[in-house]
């Protein structure tokens, strides 16, 4: 069976120009990226073929990234997130045993990274200019401007900070970026937000590398293999589809953004629609964050506009834990 999959931005990786960094204290590589611009890069036909009969049917490969957007409020009256505050999460890494790749565009936070994953071979960090990024260099500038709409409705930071809603545009083209290397030859891929797992963060670094809190992430029990599974939040109860502006305006939220997981294949795919989703949703002036995008695809005017042919699959919270993180916390247990 073979997989094809689209071109992708090429990663320019360069020794003599000092681009590929290899400290031999630390087990990550640390590449700087730069990308080639398309505006319908993602839309592009299959061509690579991949081999999937060899890739690893058992090895889930986790994708992250850390964009530093500085300080903002999350959620109107709440409490403000901090690059320093990230950086506490990001110590979570140094416990998980999958491989890891990991994006970002500080090069501190690149360097903390490869400290925490020192004793995790199977890493790849990636440094990379964020403004090359389609979500950043296209999306950003537009967001910005749509945000900046008299009356627009305000809830930050999803509807405020146009970096933070390109950010979570980001991850999609981050999970095509790996999916197209695949480093490490996974057959199923997730994404997972830095902060999911921020209630096992220990007090110190030091601590957070003690190899007896160590854990694997595997595949959730049940996962259909055809889709793409997330974590349901709240179930949709309206009959009918709604508009881009109705599910900006009252924050709608289906699924959480933090966690998802597939078949690379599959998630190829998914992604390839997702993005489609942001540009439409752009185009009509409107625009939050993944959540919001993917309702509108799914129960919104996206649906027929768009015509999504992904099947997400829905995990719900069964044992009264937190229903956002519920799905990677599963996937935690699956690898326990």
């Amino acid at each position: 069976m073979f997989l094809y999959l689209q071109p992708w931005h090429t990663v320019y990786v360069s020794k003599t120009e000092g681009d590929l960094f290899f400290n031999s204290s630390a087990s990550a590589e640390v590449h700087n990226a730069s990308t080639t611009r398309h505006q319908w890069w993602y839309n592009e036909p299959f061509l690579a073929p991949v081999n999937f009969d060899t890739l690893s049917q058992k090895e889930l490969t986790i994708v992250t990234a850390y964009f530093d957007i500085g300080s903002f409020e999350k959620g109107a009256g709440g409490g403000m997130f901090s690059p320093t505050l990230y950086r506490k999460w990001l110590t979570i890494f140094a416990q998980i045993r999958n491989p890891v790749i990991a994006y970002f565009d500080n090069p501190d936070h690149a360097a903390l990274m490869r400290v925490m994953r020192r004793q995790h071979p199977k890493t790849r960090i990636i440094i990379v200019d964020r403004r090359t990024l389609w979500s950043f260099q296209e999306m950003q500038p537009r967001i910005k401007e749509i945000f900046s709409q008299r009356g627009y409705p305000w809830n930050p930071p999803n509807t405020v900070v146009s970096n933070y809603s390109a950010a979570m545009h980001a991850k999609y083209e981050l999970m095509r970026w790996t999916i197209r290397d695949n480093p490490f030859q996974s057959a199923y891929i997730c994404w997972l937000d830095v902060g999911l797992f921020r209630e096992l963060i220990s007090d110190s670094a030091a601590s957070s590398m003690d190899e007896s809190k160590s854990f694997r992430l595997a595949l959730p029990p049940h996962l259909n293999s055809s889709a793409i599974a997330y974590s349901l939040v709240y179930p949709v109860s309206l009959h009918g589809p709604v508009s881009a502006e109705w599910i900006v305006k009252y924050n709608s939220v289906w699924v959480c953004g933090c966690f998802f997981i597939g078949r690379v294949d599959v998630m190829w795919k998914w992604t390839t629609e997702y993005l489609r989703a942001v540009e439409q949703m752009v185009s009509e002036r409107w625009m939050s964050t993944d959540q919001q995008v993917i309702y509108w695809l799914f129960h919104g005017e996206g649906k027929a506009k768009l015509k999504p042919r992904t099947s997400i699959q829905l995990y719900r919270v069964d044992d009264g834990s937190n229903a956002w993180f519920y799905l990677g916390y599963l996937s935690k247990k699956a690898g326990e």
